[in-house]
């Protein structure tokens, strides 16, 4: 049997309790929020690669190239050429060495395949001739090509394999293959 005065503590505490978390604001969704907490119903793009699963690569050079995961974690809107393992596999084992031990050219390659502040579907990309990516230098060239009557889409020489991947931070279009700006010696 509870004494009175332990009632009453409970009463009091339980309805402190209620009272606090009737004050308490609800939470929104916003899709700039993202991770643990988030009420996003889209994952952003650094989590969508990890949830695919085959992009160890990228997201590798993501977190070589001065904390790129973050930025890419960040509010956009971002359009990111993804290359998948697969991809990185096309290029010599030499070459993947000697690019993702040096961050600052990762940084270069990896900047290429950002749109910076553009959520740019696969339509709106095939109506350009050129994209600016994030790194200002250059630009990449967008072209297609007809395939057993079916278009496919290039950015430089990349052929866009699945496109239009909605993320709460942007777009992914992933590529068959990594693109690469002309690196400065």
């Amino acid at each position: 049997m509870q004494s009175s005065s332990t009632k009453w503590l409970c009463t009091a505490l339980s309805a402190l309790a209620l009272t606090a978390l009737a004050q308490a604001p609800s939470i929104a969704k916003d899709p700039a929020v993202i991770g643990k907490g988030s009420t996003s119903d889209k994952l952003d793009i650094v989590n969508e690669l990890k949830r695919r699963g085959s992009f160890h690569k990228t997201l590798e050079g993501l977190s070589i190239a001065y904390n790129m995961d973050n930025q890419l974690k960040g509010r956009g809107p971002f359009t990111f050429f993804a290359p998948d393992d697969k991809a990185w596999g096309k290029m010599p084992g030499e070459d993947q060495t000697s690019l993702f031990g040096n961050p600052k050219r990762v940084s270069e390659v990896l900047s290429y395949h950002v749109l910076k502040g553009q959520r740019i579907n696969s339509d709106a990309i095939a109506m350009q001739k050129t994209l600016q990516p994030m790194d200002l230098k250059h630009k990449i060239t967008v072209s297609s090509r007809d395939k057993n009557s079916k278009k496919e889409l290039y950015v430089d020489k990349a052929r866009i394999k699945e496109a239009d991947i909605q993320c709460s931070n942007g777009v992914i279009h992933i590529i068959d293959q990594p693109i690469m700006p002309i690196l400065a010696e």
